[in-house]
């Protein structure tokens, strides 16, 4: 994945242009390490999820209702 950063190039260009791409990074950035960081969860066993306090998934499944 590329990122063009304005700070490098000859010419700035438009604060708005350049504000929209320095938000669009920045949410790629936010949205890349979430990816991660759930795959690597992802990974883990039971008993290690559990002791570092992620719920159960009876304990998910207590606060619906049964239908």
């Amino acid at each position: 994945m590329a990122f063009f950063s304005s700070e490098h190039s000859p010419q700035a260009g438009h604060p708005s242009v350049t504000s929209a791409l320095v938000s669009l990074r920045s949410r790629a950035v936010a949205s890349w390490k979430r990816y991660r960081t759930e795959r690597e969860l992802e990974g883990l066993s039971y008993d290690t999820l559990k002791d570092i306090g992620f719920p159960s998934a009876d304990m998910l499944n207590k606060d619906t209702p049964t239908r």
